[in-house]
C-alpha cells in the first residue's frame, strides 16, 4: 500500500513538473520576442534599446508559421557579415539572422553595405519573418520560406511532401 502511495505521489509530481514546464515554455515563447520590433509599423516605440530593429528570429525546429499577409519591404543593406544582415527600410531596420541568414548564405546569396534589396515576408507575433530576399543590385533572389511560411531549411516534414 505504501509503495502505491509513493508511486502515485511521484507520478503526480512528474505530471506537475511537465505541466509547469509546458506553461513556462509557452510564456517564454510568447513573451521572449517582445521588444524586438514591438510597435513596428504602427507608431509604437518600445524596444530593447535597439531602436526599431525587427529580427527574423532563430527558427531552429520551427513548425508551421501563421501567415496572415505577405508584405514587401524595400531597403538598403547597412551591414552584412557571416552572422547578420541589416536592412534599412522606410519603417526602420530589419535584421535577418540565425538560421534564416545562414540558409540564405548557403544558397550563395551575397549582400554588402549599399546593396538595394527587397524583403518579402510577414509579421508573426510582431516579428517580421523574411520569406524571400531579392538583391536588386546583384540580381540574386533567395527564397527562405514557402508560400505557407514554412522555412525551406526545415525539410519536408514527416509526410515527405
Amino acid at each position: 500500500m505504501a509503495k502505491k502511495v509513493v508511486l502515485g505521489l511521484l507520478l503526480v509530481g512528474l505530471i506537475g513538473i511537465l505541466v509547469a514546464g509546458a506553461v513556462t515554455r509557452m510564456l517564454a515563447k510568447t513573451g521572449s520576442e517582445e521588444g524586438y520590433g514591438r510597435g513596428q509599423g504602427n507608431g509604437g516605440g518600445q524596444g530593447n534599446g535597439q531602436g526599431d530593429i525587427v529580427r527574423d528570429g532563430d527558427q531552429t525546429g520551427a513548425g508551421q508559421a501563421e501567415v496572415d499577409e505577405w508584405l514587401t519591404l524595400e531597403g538598403t543593406v547597412t551591414s552584412a557579415d557571416a552572422d547578420l544582415l541589416v536592412v534599412e527600410t522606410a519603417d526602420g531596420e530589419v535584421a535577418v539572422e540565425n538560421r534564416g541568414w545562414s540558409y540564405a548564405q548557403e544558397q550563395e546569396l551575397v549582400a554588402q553595405a549599399g546593396d538595394e534589396v527587397v524583403l518579402t515576408g510577414f509579421y508573426e507575433n510582431e516579428v517580421f519573418e523574411v520569406g524571400r530576399i531579392d538583391n536588386v543590385t546583384t540580381g540574386q533572389t533567395v527564397t527562405l520560406r514557402d508560400e505557407t511560411g514554412r522555412p525551406m531549411w526545415a525539410g519536408r516534414g514527416r509526410r515527405g511532401g
